[in-house]
């Protein structure tokens, strides 16, 4: 986040950036990604996987 965002701006004031950084990650979390697990899942048995 912060070469992405912070590059470059410019505020004059606290207020203004944390509003920017706001308006940022409002920006971000309209289109949010699932996380697909990948890593050994076949080595997983179902009794494993069920969490109690």
């Amino acid at each position: 986040m912060t070469k992405l965002l912070l590059k470059g701006i410019r505020v004059n004031s606290k207020k203004e950036l944390a509003n920017r950084i706001y308006l940022y990650f409002d920006k971000i979390n309209r289109k949010s990604v699932v996380y697909r697990w990948t890593y050994k899942i076949e080595e997983i048995s179902v009794e494993e996987a069920i969490v109690q």
